[in-house]
């Protein structure tokens, strides 16, 4: 199975606002679960990786299981 990468631009992280892809939309990611996302709390669905890009250019990568 392929893996699907989404997008999330993080504008701030405290507090929490980020702009989300529209392939991210159609892939489950919304307002309510970006966040948990982002910090460890959630996982994406199956075979989504979430790609963050932060402010300072760095890039975080979450993986679905």
């Amino acid at each position: 199975m392929k893996e699907k990468v989404v997008t999330v631009f993080v504008y701030k992280e405290d507090p929490f606002e980020a702009h989300i892809s529209v392939e991210g939309a159609e892939c489950g990611v919304n307002e309510k679960n970006v966040r948990k996302i982002f910090f460890g709390y959630e996982k994406p669905a199956r075979g989504v990786v979430v790609k963050f890009k932060l402010p300072n250019g760095e890039k975080k990568f979450v993986k679905g299981e």
